[in-house]
């Protein structure tokens, strides 16, 4: 198991993609009864591969066609931590945003608290503008790079998406995220494990989709 998580880091550090499908294939293959899928309050479904370091560690994200995100206001958001993503199958759209204090702006910042498996906010900030400063399309195969500081969102723009994070936590940091209006009640969201059923689906999906992309970079590089 750790010499697959140590396989597919050696990966994003030469930005290989084959040894990244190679190694994360054989990961999931050999570990399809323990992998269970979480419910994020983002819309999709994850699970965390396993530490790399102290410091670093992978997760993997599938966004499935039907996304359950918990609010559609709260899309916008930064990290606790720097990360690598790699686009393993479908396509990602990464918008970039900066806020700055207006007073005549509407938009609040609150702060994301993880305690016993829950996310809750708490307000941070009033009268915040908002500002789109960038958008990127990432295909499957394809890396990009955000900073825990950078406030963004992370659109699917595909039936299906997956795509794998490695995550650097340099030091501790408060999630933010933003609200283009005042919450009535503060929310919190429960990560729970979704239904025996639903992993198994999601567990078929998921091997089949990076075998299918594997068998395409494996084609591209024998062509001469």
């Amino acid at each position: 198991m750790f010499d697959e998580i140590l396989n597919i880091n050696n990966g994003f550090e030469k930005k290989d993609a084959n040894e990244i499908y190679l190694s994360l294939l054989l990961f999931v293959e050999n570990n399809k009864k323990k992998i269970r899928f979480q419910k994020h309050p983002l819309g999709f479904k994850y699970f965390k591969l396993g530490k790399i370091s102290k410091t670093e560690e992978l997760r993997l994200h599938f966004w499935v066609e039907t996304n359950e995100n918990q609010d559609d206001d709260l899309q916008i958001h930064d990290h606790s931590f720097n990360f690598e993503s790699f686009v393993v199958y479908g396509s990602l759209k990464n918008n970039k945003f900066i806020t700055k204090y207006d007073n005549n702006a509407n938009g609040l910042i609150y702060n994301v608290r993880f305690r016993n498996g829950k996310s809750r906010l708490t307000l941070d900030s009033k009268n915040q503008l908002i500002e789109l400063i960038s958008s990127q399309i990432i295909k499957n195969g394809e890396f990009y790079c955000l900073n825990r500081n950078e406030l963004h969102k992370s659109e699917n723009l595909s039936e299906s998406t997956i795509s794998l994070l490695k995550i650097i936590k340099p030091e501790n940091k408060v999630t933010q995220v933003y609200s283009p209006k005042i919450l009535k009640e503060i929310p919190s969201f429960d990560r729970t494990f979704i239904s025996d059923i639903e992993n198994l689906i999601l567990m078929k999906q998921l091997i089949k989709k990076i075998k299918l992309v594997k068998n395409i970079a494996n084609k591209s590089i024998k062509r001469p």
